[in-house]
């Protein structure tokens, strides 16, 4: 159990990868704190988890003193915090010609404002306890642009990168750790394909000739936030299959 007893964070745990990242911290051993919107997927999720370790809570991310107020009370309860994986997130295709102000500020607070939320309710606990692993969610589209209409996403995702890499350097010498995992093509409902010949047309951009699978972002994630990569810090690990090199 290379997380046994462990509590991490997870944000947009009810999503297509969230669920599979739920499930793996658990059969890790961690007791994870799995937070979302409320609605069908949040219900549907805890049937999933019912009977193990995790919590399942509705939480909007972006909303700051909730959430600080959130995490308090989970380290009051459940003490150290330690690991947080970010996978929250919102995609949204659209034309920059149609990207008005709404648009803009809904896709960056779901991707990148939540993001640095949580990292601020969180990282306190872990500097000064003086150890812990932030898991962050990139993207492709945020390293090269996005290949679909959706510049305001991938300016999101871009921003990702540079909170990882400026956190891990601020929080590094306390022994806090700042990661990011950013999937290529995965076969999920925001890939935004539908039938065999729009997903064929998409593995086709992969070295490999094929869609990742949330599992193996789940696998990368893990790797990320346990104890095999723990002089790993400020790395943006590519999970794309060869669409990026």
């Amino acid at each position: 159990m290379p997380l046994g007893g462990q509590t991490i964070i997870l944000t947009g745990a009810a999503g297509g990868i969230g669920r599979l990242i739920s499930e793996a911290l658990c059969e890790a051993g961690a007791k994870p704190i799995l937070l979302d919107r409320p609605g069908d997927r949040l219900s549907a999720l805890e049937q999933l988890v019912h009977g193990t370790a995790a919590e399942v809570r509705a939480a909007d991310v972006t909303d700051r003193d909730t959430l600080t107020e959130l995490i308090r009370e989970l380290e009051r309860a459940r003490g150290a915090i330690e690991g947080l994986v970010n996978c929250a997130g919102l995609w949204q295709a659209r034309p920059w010609h149609d990207i008005d102000d709404r648009a803009w500020e809904t896709v960056l607070d779901a991707n990148l404002k939540s993001v640095f939320v949580c990292c601020q309710a969180v990282l306190p606990g872990m500097v000064e306890r003086g150890s812990g692993a932030v898991v962050n969610f990139a993207s492709t589209a945020g390293e090269y642009g996005s290949i679909s209409p959706a510049a305001h996403y991938a300016a999101a995702k871009a921003g990702v990168i540079g909170l990882t890499k400026s956190l891990a350097r601020e929080v590094g010498r306390y022994g806090v750790r700042v990661n990011a995992v950013s999937p290529g093509p995965t076969d999920t409902a925001a890939l935004g394909a539908n039938t065999d010949e729009q997903k064929a047309r998409v593995a086709a951009r992969t070295l490999l000739g094929r869609l990742g699978q949330p599992k193996e972002i789940a696998d990368a994630v893990l790797y990320l936030v346990g104890p095999t990569s723990t002089f790993v810090t400020g790395h943006v690990l590519r999970v794309n299959g060869g669409a990026l090199l």
